[in-house]
C-alpha cells in the first residue's frame, strides 16, 4: 500500500480522523500534597502535536498561588525537556520528533496543597488543515489505521477463537447427553432382561417342586 496513490475514500477519512483527534481532550483535576509530583502520558507518533492548557489553584485560601512554586515539564520518551513551565496556568504545543509516550509532569512545592487542572490535546502537526491529505502529513495516521487495523483483526480473531470454542463445547455437550441416554436405555434393556429371567427361573423351580 503506497502513501502516494490514495483513494478519495481514503483522503476523507483521514480528514475526518484528523477532525476526531483535534476534538479529542483528557481533562483531569487532581490535588498534589506539598512537595508531591504526578505525571500524565500521552503516546504520540512522529509529526504530531501535542498542546496542553493548565490552571493551578491553592487549596488553601492563604496559598498564594502566583509564586510559581508549581512546575510543569514535558519531556521525551528519551528523557529530554520539551517545554518547562513554573507559571501558575498557561498553554503549550510541541511537536513529536519520535515515536512513544510524551510524559507531563507537575512538581509541586514545599509549601502547601494545590489543585491542578490539566487539559491534553493531540493532533498533526499541519500548516494547513485543507491539504491534511498530503503525503508529508497523513504517515502518523496511515500508522495509527495500521495499529487499528491489527488491533481489529486480534479482536475477530478472539472472537472465532470464543464462537469456536462454545460450538465445541456445545457439540460435546450434545454428545455426552446422547451417550448418556443409550447407557439409560441399555440399562434398562438389562434390567427387562434380567426380570424375565428370574420370573422363568422360579417358574420352572416351582414346577419341578411340583408347586404349581
Amino acid at each position: 500500500r503506497g502513501s502516494h496513490d490514495m483513494s478519495p475514500y481514503c483522503a476523507l477519512m483521514l480528514v475526518v480522523l484528523h477532525a476526531f483527534a483535534l476534538q479529542r481532550g483528557d481533562g483531569l483535576t487532581f490535588v498534589l500534597g506539598a512537595s508531591a509530583s504526578r505525571c500524565v502520558s500521552e503516546s504520540l507518533l512522529p509529526k504530531s502535536l501535542l498542546t496542553g492548557e493548565w490552571t493551578v489553584v491553592s487549596v488553601a485560601a492563604a496559598l498564594n498561588t502566583s509564586t510559581g512554586s508549581t512546575n510543569l515539564a514535558l519531556r521525551s520518551p528519551n528523557g529530554a525537556t520539551l517545554f518547562e513551565s513554573v507559571e501558575v496556568s498557561g498553554h503549550f504545543a510541541v511537536a513529536a520528533q519520535e515515536s512513544g509516550l510524551h510524559s507531563v509532569c507537575m512538581q509541586n512545592g514545599k509549601d502547601g496543597e494545590r489543585q491542578i487542572t490539566l487539559m491534553l490535546r493531540t493532533a498533526l502537526e499541519v500548516e494547513d488543515h485543507a491539504v491534511v491529505a498530503k503525503k508529508e502529513h497523513v504517515e502518523a495516521i496511515e500508522a495509527e489505521l495500521d495499529r487499528m487495523e491489527k488491533m481489529a483483526e486480534h479482536v475477530y480473531e478472539e472472537m472465532n477463537y470464543m464462537r469456536t470454542r462454545s460450538e465445541l463445547m456445545q457439540t460435546t455437550d450434545a454428545s455426552t447427553r446422547g451417550r448418556l441416554l443409550w447407557v439409560e436405555v441399555a440399562m434398562l434393556c438389562t434390567l427387562l432382561v434380567m426380570g424375565l429371567w428370574q420370573i422363568h427361573y422360579l417358574k420352572r423351580y416351582f414346577q419341578t417342586k411340583k408347586i404349581l
